[in-house]
């Protein structure tokens, strides 16, 4: 009977092992390859690929209730392979000092101009990008931002609002059918800063053809601009790890340079993604966050810039 009951123990360390290990190099694998995933399906794995940590947290608790040294080692390998891609993104890489430019966007959605300005306001932006500007709303948002921002202009449903003079406004064709995209010339004491706002299309699971036509429409527009500064704003319904992403660089994106975290905004209650952005050249971002604020389904995003004098945002 004992030699019965060690036989058995070993067939189910060996079964346990054989699980794990295939769970373990199944994960790695997306972790490592998850570009190789085609079309929609591929870009919805882009965007949770942080969230895997969920099932290699499990996999690791399964493994350590086994007890078994090798189980938990092979759980250990997607482990090692999230930590390397994603533990830069956990630190604080904000830097101390002054800022020549604090650029705000928000998703207004629902919200109303009570609710989701004022937080917003107490950041002190110099230039706020909103998007989802409506008729409902419109009369309300400028009333509320006339004050302090009596420089703005708005096409579509997005609306740039700035302290700063305004020059060379134009709408950017992002291809969406309608116009969802503005370009504006900003007079900062730094010299001046071209600011692009837009709301790209919607990504869904199963469709992201119009969504990938507004980015690429809307990266070569920005890529096109002569202006040595440029930020570029606004709701791109895409996420920072999505492979459509690269098409934006070589602008840099406010968090990945100077956030701490992944910088989460959607949706507001429980973020998950970050549609979100800021992305600049010529610019150095110092800080980067986000803002819940009342009413809407989005988190603001925010971003400290100091002006590159050579322009190249490299500094």
């Amino acid at each position: 009977m004992g030699e019965g009951v060690g036989r058995y123990r070993e067939r189910v360390k060996v079964g346990a092992l054989v699980v794990v290990g295939g769970v373990a190099a199944g994960l790695s694998l997306l972790l490592v390859a998850h570009q190789a995933v085609p079309g929609s399906a591929g870009s919805l794995l882009d965007s949770v690929l942080p969230w895997l940590a969920a099932p290699i947290l499990l996999l690791v608790i399964v493994a350590v209730v086994t007890r078994r040294v090798g189980v938990i080692a092979a759980a250990l390998v997607p482990v090692v392979v999230w930590v390397v891609l994603f533990a830069p993104t956990l630190t604080d890489r904000a830097q101390a000092g002054g800022h020549d430019l604090r650029v705000a966007s928000l998703n207004l959605g629902k919200a109303t101009a009570g609710e989701a300005l004022p937080p917003l306001l107490a950041e002190h932006p110099d230039v706020i990008v909103l998007e989802e500007i409506t008729a409902a709303n419109r009369r309300s948002v400028t009333k509320t931002l006339a004050d302090a921002y009596p420089h703005h202009s708005e096409t579509g449903t997005v609306a740039v609002f700035s302290r700063f003079r305004l020059s060379d406004t134009e709408p950017v064709d992002i291809h969406i059918g309608w116009t969802r995209a503005i370009a504006t010339t900003i007079a900062t004491g730094a010299g001046p800063v071209r600011v692009v706002a837009a709301h790209l299309a919607s990504a869904r699971a199963d469709m992201t053809a119009d969504r990938d036509r507004t980015v690429a429409a809307l990266a070569a527009a920005a890529h096109a601009d002569p202006s040595p500064r440029l930020v570029l704003a606004g709701d791109l319904n895409t996420a920072t790890t999505d492979r459509q992403f690269a098409a934006f660089a070589p602008l840099r994106d406010s968090q990945q340079q100077a956030g701490s975290g992944f910088g989460f905004t959607w949706p507001s209650a429980l973020p998950m993604l970050r549609p979100d952005h800021i992305l600049a050249r010529g610019l150095t971002a110092r800080n980067s966050w986000v803002l819940r604020v009342p009413g809407s389904d989005h988190r603001a995003v925010l971003a400290d810039y100091e002006a590159d004098a050579s322009g190249t945002g490299n500094a």
